[in-house]
């Protein structure tokens, strides 16, 4: 049996892309003899990544001849990906060859944030990032925020691109809160193409679904392709078609796109569209999207309970919510006639009132209660009124016109009645914009209303 020598620990740490310091362990005589061959890669200190990924994002392979300066180099490309804060390494070796240990310190989650593929549509979305994952093997459908990641995935689509001669080029784009100050996503889109909608299909929908989606998704046609555009489109204009009418579990999958052969465009169009299609430019491509749905079933209303309500007795509210017993839910309507009890709330001086409605869902029997939650909070009353932007006659006007006197239960509603009175009030000839400012005093439990009127 062959005895294994350990050699002393060759250490390297990496801190970040940008900078690096090494530590060194005396070296022994045997320690210097000259490369052996790679037998395996271990990684510790991780939980998200195998020894098969860090072998693969080191640059190593098992059976190559490795010596110290492989060793530094592998260890660089992990630190330098931006998924981890510390690498070190460590090697022992027998007659047989090296074994070498990554022993890793992961990066916060909160300097990892999510990749989208605008319209990469060659490609199915598990395609793409199988493809990705096989030639970045760190990447896992997030992205650093320091790094080489981003740039490196980048590299690896244009990459994809140009061995399949596909037309357009790669941009990358930092996706941020609204002031900038955080990055949320990582963008990838190709440019340079034109990706126009053709058709949209809808597996998974009846066909009494199909029409009124089809009737929905009318103003897609001739746009432009980007999965992000087509996900709005679907929470906000699709999905609510089903929850309007019921179908409260129904799911949408993310968009994928099919790019139209000059066969399958030539097939049932005019003569004009052929024509179209033999002067084809190869960075025009049409598509036909495919929005999976899973409608589930529709769910009907068993019950209602109001709970915290006094201000506004159930009979009113009821009177408001349109939940008829036995009839199917319309989810989306209980969304606007929670903001009508709202409004309500606030025209009687409860200015902080929140209204949820909560849908227990039965399954079995394919029926919902709701609760419906109401918090009225505290009775707000008129305090002090400011009307800024006329002369001081029409001022002294507009004050005296005011109904609501300082102590009187506030109503948000008097607002817009009282600018929709006052036209007559102001100046004759100029035309008036107006904004109303209400200031919560939460201690004194007062609003007071500031009305700025410019003259446009």
């Amino acid at each position: 049996m062959k005895k294994l020598l350990v050699a002393p620990a060759l250490l390297c740490f990496i801190f970040s892309p940008l900078s690096s310091a090494q530590k060194r362990a005396p070296r022994s005589k045997a320690a210097t003899s000259g490369p052996h061959q790679l037998l395996s890669v271990k990684a510790t200190g991780t939980t998200r990544y195998t020894d098969k990924e860090i072998l693969g994002a080191s640059g190593l392979r098992l059976g190559q001849d490795v010596a110290e300066g492989d060793l530094k180099e592998a260890a660089q490309r992990l630190g330098e990906s931006g998924v981890f804060s510390g690498v070190v390494y460590s090697f022992s070796y027998s007659d047989s060859g090296a074994k070498v240990e990554f022993q890793l310190t992961e990066n916060e989650k909160n300097k990892l944030v999510p990749a989208h593929f605008e319209n990469f549509v060659w490609f199915t979305h598990p395609e793409l990032l199988a493809a990705l994952k096989q030639r970045v093997p760190l990447f896992k459908d997030v992205v650093t925020t320091s790094g080489r990641m981003a740039a490196q995935i980048d590299e690896e689509l244009q990459a994809l691109l140009t061995e399949r001669h596909l037309p357009g080029r790669v941009e990358l784009l930092r996706q941020s809160t609204q002031d900038g100050s955080e990055l949320t996503g990582i963008e990838y889109r190709v440019a340079g193409i034109t990706t126009s909608i053709r058709n949209v299909e809808f597996p998974g929908a009846s066909a009494d679904q199909t029409v009124f989606l089809e009737r929905a998704a009318h103003t897609l046609l001739d746009a432009e392709y980007f999965r992000s555009k087509l996900a709005a489109v679907t929470q906000f204009d699709l999905l609510p078609l089903y929850l309007g009418r019921g179908y409260l579990k129904a799911v949408f999958g993310p968009s994928e796109a099919r790019v139209v052969t000059e066969a399958d465009a030539k097939t049932g169009d005019t003569q004009a569209d052929v024509t179209k299609s033999e002067d084809h430019n190869p960075n025009d491509v049409q598509v036909d999207v495919i929005l999976p749905v899973t409608p589930g079933n529709i769910f009907s209303v068993s019950s209602v309970t109001w709970k915290g309500n006094s201000a506004v007795t159930t009979d009113e509210a009821s009177h408001i919510f349109h939940l008829v017993v036995d009839h199917p839910a319309d989810a989306v309507r209980v969304t606007s006639d929670a903001e009508n009890l709202l409004k309500l709330y606030r025209s009687r001086g409860y200015m902080t009132a929140e209204v949820k409605p909560v849908a227990q869902l039965d399954e079995e029997k394919n029926t919902v209660h709701y609760d419906v939650n109401i918090d009225e909070g505290d009775l707000y009353k008129m305090g002090e009124l400011e009307i800024i932007g006329v002369d001081t006659p029409s001022k002294e006007r507009l004050n005296e016109a005011w109904g609501l006197r300082e102590g009187q239960p506030y109503n948000a509603d008097y607002t817009k009645k009282f600018l929709d009175d006052a036209a007559r009030l102001l100046p004759r000839g100029l035309q008036f914009s107006a904004s109303v400012n209400e200031q919560l005093d939460k201690k004194e439990r007062l609003v007071d209303v500031t009305i700025h009127f410019k003259v446009q």
